[in-house]
């Protein structure tokens, strides 16, 4: 069975995608499970900028074909802040917002913007590259929403936006939709980017 890194140490997003993937026949890894400590550069503004920095320090330097994930939310009445910088919402020299912090600040820059203006959309890239070719394949997907005023009252820790972002074609937040274990039938830009990369996946496995 052949391996593929999942590059990234957030651990929400780790289940996720192991969640995601489990379908395709390969042995995933992890950073962690590879002893793998150093921190990959950001390069660039934009999520596939990113994605494709992260995926090529990793493959590079594992030697192992490796997905990358950049994702986060992008709010139309503030110019699509705050994007691929969702966790650094105090700046690049700061620590990354905590959960509750994530929450508060967006709320307070939305604060009296009325719902018809609180679009957004939650975004992700996903950047595959298997070692030797040079070669990265990127695909993208955004899931439609808005931001209600305050917080449901349940989320999962490593996804709190999710408990503001409202999907009207579910007529539930994304928390409630993940309470309920619905959420992979409406919260799908992740799943979708995946879906994207499948011939390449399917490659893979076959190799």
């Amino acid at each position: 069975m052949n391996k593929l890194l999942i590059a990234t140490r957030n651990p929400a997003k780790l289940k996720r995608l192991h969640e995601l993937l489990s379908n395709f026949k390969l042995q995933l890894f992890t950073l962690n499970d590879l002893n793998i400590a150093e921190p990959a550069p950001e390069v660039g503004e934009k999520f596939e900028e990113i994605a494709e920095s992260k995926v090529r320090f990793y493959s590079n330097l594992s030697k192992l074909p490796t997905m990358s994930d950049d994702s986060g939310m992008e709010i139309d009445a503030l110019n699509g802040w705050p994007g691929p910088s969702t966790r650094r919402i105090f700046g690049s020299d700061k620590p990354e917002a905590t959960d509750d912090e994530l929450i508060a600040e967006i709320l307070k820059r939305m604060d009296g913007i009325p719902y018809e203006k609180r679009t957004c959309r939650f975004t992700a890239v996903e950047a595959l590259m298997i070692p030797g070719k040079n070669q990265v394949h990127l695909s993208r997907f955004s899931t439609e929403g808005y931001l209600l005023t305050e917080p449901y009252y349940y989320r999962r820790t490593g996804f709190p936006l999710e408990s503001i972002f409202y999907i009207p074609k579910a007529g539930k937040t994304a928390a409630e939709l993940d309470e309920l274990g619905e959420l992979t039938n409406f919260f799908v830009h992740r799943k979708m980017a995946i879906v994207q990369l499948e011939p390449y996946l399917k490659l893979l496995e076959n190799k």
